[in-house]
C-alpha cells in the first residue's frame, strides 16, 4: 500500500473484528457481533454492527417491545467523511442513524495495521477493529 494516501487506503469495505475498552472487550454485544464500514471513493461512508444476539418476532410486523429489543446495541448510520491525514483522523459527517437524535460529526482517530483498520474515537479509550473485506 506505499505510495497511497490515507484516504485512499480507508477507500473499502471492512468487516468489524471487535470492539475494545480499556483493553477489554466492550460489554453489550455479545461475542461475536457482526458489521461492516465502507467508504467510497466520492467522500461517502455507511456503518453498521449488529449485536451477537437472537431476537424473537412473533407477527408479520415486531411489536414495539420487539423493535427496541432488535435495536439495542445495535449500530447503523450513513453520511459522508472526510480524512485529516496531519491529525491522523477521519470525522464521519452522519446524515442518519437508527439511533434517535444521533446525527452530526464524529472524530475518529486511525491506525492500519496490515489489513486492519483500527478506529479510536477520540476522548474515549475504546479501540474499533475492522478487516479489510478482499
Amino acid at each position: 500500500m506505499s505510495g497511497q494516501s490515507d484516504r485512499q487506503r480507508l477507500i473499502g469495505s471492512w468487516r468489524h473484528i471487535g470492539a475494545t475498552v480499556n483493553g477489554k472487550p466492550r460489554p453489550g454485544r455479545g461475542e461475536r457481533p457482526k458489521g461492516i464500514i465502507i467508504y467510497d471513493a466520492h467522500g461517502y461512508m455507511a456503518c453498521q454492527v449488529a449485536p451477537d444476539r437472537e431476537v424473537s418476532k412473533a407477527g408479520d410486523k415486531p411489536t414495539g417491545e420487539e423493535a427496541i429489543a432488535a435495536l439495542d446495541g445495535h449500530i447503523a448510520y450513513f453520511g459522508t467523511y472526510t480524512v485529516d491525514e496531519q491529525a491522523r483522523t477521519v470525522t464521519h459527517h452522519r446524515d442518519g442513524s437508527v439511533q434517535p437524535g444521533d446525527k452530526g460529526a464524529v472524530v475518529r482517530g486511525y491506525e492500519f495495521v496490515g489489513d486492519r483498520l483500527i478506529l479510536r474515537p477520540v476522548g474515549t479509550s475504546m479501540e474499533v477493529v475492522w478487516e479489510r473485506i478482499k
